[in-house]
């Protein structure tokens, strides 16, 4: 009798032991596992406020050389305006800065500086892109691609940014930022 209680005892032992075994298992997964939803959101947030910040960005465009009086333009208001005029109708444009043959070089060197510096910095890739809706296709303003960042399928999205510009038409500006 007393080996008997002594088995039941010893498979009772058993049991827990596996139970325990299957316990701390499923929480290593689950507690290694990172969560996608949060991931997806701290992206879409980094992508949002980023655009935001390029979108509020004062530059400063010398006329010449020897200017010591800059203007400060606007990436949203003053040099978006003014590529996608460029781009569209295909002129030299209203703002002239000393080194740069349009708005839109000085906007793609630019924007590349601020994202290199800090999505970069963090080695996350990206995607700018600016686009004008002329009729039913749209029509490129500027694209800044870190690499990699067109065909990943990991990747989210600032929203769009739309400006509309009287002669233009609306201007959509949209970061990507990709894993």
């Amino acid at each position: 009798m007393a080996n008997r209680r002594g088995q039941t005892e010893m498979i009772g032992l058993v049991v827990i032991v596996i139970m325990l075994t299957l316990g701390m298992l499923f929480l290593a997964k689950f507690a290694l596992q990172e969560e996608p939803a949060k991931k997806i959101f701290t992206r879409k947030g980094l992508a949002y406020s980023t655009m935001s910040a390029v979108m509020k960005t004062e530059l400063e465009c010398y006329d010449s050389a020897t200017s010591n009086d800059p203007d400060e333009l606007k990436v949203q208001a003053d040099l978006l305006e003014d590529c996608a005029d460029v781009v569209r109708f295909n002129t030299a444009g209203d703002i002239s800065c000393y080194g740069y043959d349009s708005s839109c070089d000085l906007l793609e060197e630019e924007i590349s500086i601020l994202l290199n510096a800090t999505l970069g910095e963090w080695h996350k890739e990206y995607l700018f892109s600016a686009e004008v809706l002329v009729g039913t296709e749209p029509l490129t303003v500027l694209e800044i691609d870190s690499g990699g960042c067109a065909t990943s399928t990991e990747r989210d999205s600032s929203g769009l940014f739309p400006i509309y510009v009287t002669n233009v038409g609306l201007i959509e500006s949209v970061l990507y930022i990709c894993e």
